[in-house]
């Protein structure tokens, strides 16, 4: 069984296809990065895996469960969403907020009890977040809040972890500890989808990388058949340089030079 499959899907905005026929199979445990240009529908794709959008034709299914058939709650609790930034309204503390990712456990009218108080301490716990758990969620910095935002996910419990864009405002400090924590969870066997603009990031993290352009999979494979100079260049209209990460052996992408650095053009003078 997989632990996300797309079969034949078809999805469009105001009548504009956008995916026609597109397949994908997730195997669980994976960790599968998906990159691509703007536009390309990474956003879309996670949403219809979420079972947030649903197809206009095809299937999309989460461990066996038709999506488009499927509750929101019990969907909720086979898949999590760790978006790209939230907004609070109000001034939560960072425990409420993790906690709110027990909804899909609780009944219409049912209070949280001891076992759920747990799960969230464990999430608290995971994320290194439970010195901030007193702490407003809108008095947290972007690092912070990405990782309490991570930890409601963890607080649903799903099978299945989505990011959609959820290291693109944090430094690299903080991408480093984001990444770190999903390649633990990985570790512990959760599947992980992580959507990413930071084609490096992407490379170093995941196993296989899908690579979209006008929803359409040009590429999904390693990283090192998938980020390389000719299908970058394609994709992305310009020429990159393409070098191999010291340690992991991955490649990694450099933007090539717009002209020559100020510190050539002081040096002669």
């Amino acid at each position: 069984m997989k632990a996300v499959e797309l079969c034949g899907l078809g999805f469009g905005y105001a009548g504009v296809p956008l995916f026609a026929g597109f397949d994908l199979a997730v195997e669980p445990g994976e960790f599968l990065g998906v990159i691509g240009p703007n536009g390309a529908g990474k956003s879309t794709l996670l949403r219809l895996m979420a079972g947030i959008l649903r197809p206009e034709s095809g299937r999309a299914a989460v461990l066996g469960h038709d999506l488009g058939r499927t509750p929101r709650l019990q969907a909720a609790r086979l898949v999590a969403v760790v978006p790209q930034e939230s907004h609070f309204a109000f001034d939560y503390t960072v425990r409420d907020v993790v906690l709110m990712g027990r909804h899909p456990w609780l009944g219409r009218f049912e209070s949280p009890g001891p076992a759920d108080r747990r799960v969230v301490a464990a999430a608290l716990d995971f994320c290194d977040v439970t010195a901030l758990a007193d702490k407003s969620i809108n008095e947290t910095s972007a690092g912070e809040k990405q990782r309490v935002l991570l930890a409601r996910a963890l607080a649903q419990e799903p099978e299945v972890l989505l990011l959609d864009e959820a290291t693109s405002h944090l430094d690299i400090g903080h991408q480093y500890s984001i990444a770190s924590l999903l390649g633990r969870l990985n570790r512990q066997g959760k599947t992980v989808v992580f959507l990413s603009h930071d084609l490096n990031l992407a490379a170093l993290c995941c196993r296989r990388v899908l690579l979209l352009a006008q929803g359409r999979a040009v590429a999904c494979d390693v990283p090192e058949r998938v980020i390389c100079r000719e299908l970058i260049a394609r994709v992305y209209g310009m020429e990159p340089l393409v070098t191999v990460h010291p340690e992991t052996g991955r490649p990694q992408v450099l933007l090539p030079a717009t002209g020559e650095p100020a510190a050539a053009e002081s040096s002669r003078r």
